[in-house]
């Protein structure tokens, strides 16, 4: 198993070369995983939600990295969940596994973590740049799995921990702290953890290295 987490190339290698060819560009890097698992893991998270998991490499590499984490991933393809648990076996991992669903729709509950790689953008992207055509997408969809996320997230328990590497593509409610940012390749990689105050309704979106508020109407802060 280790021999898979070398690097992308070597953990690539589980996929077929169809997969292999767009990795770089939809899934995330072997050490940007690795990391973001770290850190969710110190956030106190034990229980991982992968929101479009894809072919399951954020959650493979994280489950084989820390043991101690159980990671769900929930991905809308249904021929992507099973690249995913075919390269679960390959790893014999237990302590992840993978579901055919709408992760908007998932329930949420029992989750202390949760990882976004700009999860919801491929509804914006021109339908020559999407991954491929088996899944319904649009502006329409876009807002409407925004503001699901959003709705979950304000109603996860005080001390729940989120990673996101290129931003949620969603918004983060105010509950939410950014409790660390760091470079990661050509994108930025924050944790965000939840507190225990008061709910105004405004939230932050990520742009890039920034950080934008907005009140509850929407407009800048």
């Amino acid at each position: 198993m280790l021999s898979y987490l070398a690097d992308d190339v070597a953990f690539d290698a589980l996929y077929p070369a169809s997969v292999q060819r767009v990795s770089r560009r939809f899934w995330t890097p072997v050490e940007t995983a690795r990391r973001a698992a770290v850190l969710l893991r110190d956030a106190g998270a034990r229980r991982v939600l992968d929101v479009g998991s894809s072919v399951g490499k954020f959650a493979l590499v994280a489950a084989a990295t820390l043991p101690e984490l159980h990671v769900v991933g929930v991905e809308q393809r249904g021929h992507l969940v099973d690249l995913a648990r075919s390269a679960k076996g390959v790893l014999a991992l237990e302590n992840v596994e993978f579901n055919h669903d709408d992760a908007t729709h998932a329930p949420w509950e029992g989750y202390d973590g949760f990882y976004f790689y700009n999860s919801f953008a491929e509804n914006l992207f021109d339908v020559g740049a999407r991954l491929d055509d088996d899944a319904v997408l649009s502006v329409a969809r876009f807002a409407r799995d925004v503001q699901r996320t959003y709705a979950k997230l304000r109603d996860a328990r005080v001390g729940t921990a989120i990673a996101t590497f290129y931003g949620s593509s969603g918004r983060v409610p105010c509950t939410y702290d950014l409790a660390h940012l760091e470079a990661a390749g050509a994108g930025w990689l924050r944790l965000w953890t939840k507190h225990d105050r008061v709910d105004d309704g405004s939230f932050f979106i990520e742009v890039g290295e920034a950080i934008v508020k907005h009140d509850k109407t929407g407009r800048k802060r």
